[in-house]
């Protein structure tokens, strides 16, 4: 049996809530955006895409709780944007319709120190959290699920059949 001296216990542990998290906030669970659809019609799998349109990375952000990755700050050619898998829609669906968009708009740092006098820092995402309403139109063949997060921290989204471009052209 090998023994672990503490720093290796505490590096060890912190690994541990680390994959625990990305374990939690990873997956490819298909959920509606919300409201009712007939229950015969097509379903279309969208891709979630973020827009970073401020001048900060977003660590993470999601679309009614399905998780939507990270975003790296605009410049003049991309969004910054990040996609991944995925929310379900299905043809027919009312609109407008309200989903909920999160996403981590600050940090702040905080140090912890263990019961053995080892400390490390922390940084803790802040988040924001808004009601948008999806107003359409939704394309015949629909493939994404746009998210785009603005300068003032305002979100907007919209269902597209291919990556829209940026929607503000940012300097360098």
């Amino acid at each position: 049996r090998v023994q672990l001296n503490r720093r290796d216990r505490f590096s060890r542990g912190l690994a541990m809530m680390a994959g625990m998290v990305c374990l939690v906030s990873s997956g490819c669970d298909a959920a509606k955006p919300g409201g009712t659809a007939k229950e015969d019609s097509k379903r279309h799998e969208l891709t979630i895409t973020g827009y970073n349109y401020t001048n900060q990375y977003i660590d993470q952000f999601a679309v009614n709780g399905y998780g939507g990755g990270n975003v790296f700050v605009s410049t003049p050619e991309s969004g910054g944007g990040k996609s991944v898998c995925c929310v379900s829609w299905a043809d027919g669906t009312s609109l407008p319709q309200a989903v909920t968009v999160r996403w981590a708009n600050a940090t702040c740092k905080t140090t912890v120190t263990d019961s053995y006098g080892d400390t490390k820092d922390w940084y803790v995402p802040l988040f924001k959290e808004e009601q948008v309403q999806l107003t359409g139109p939704v394309p015949r063949d629909p493939g994404y699920f746009e998210v785009h997060i603005y300068p003032d921290q305002h979100a907007e989204v919209a269902i597209t059949e291919h990556p829209s471009e940026p929607r503000l052209k940012l300097d360098p």
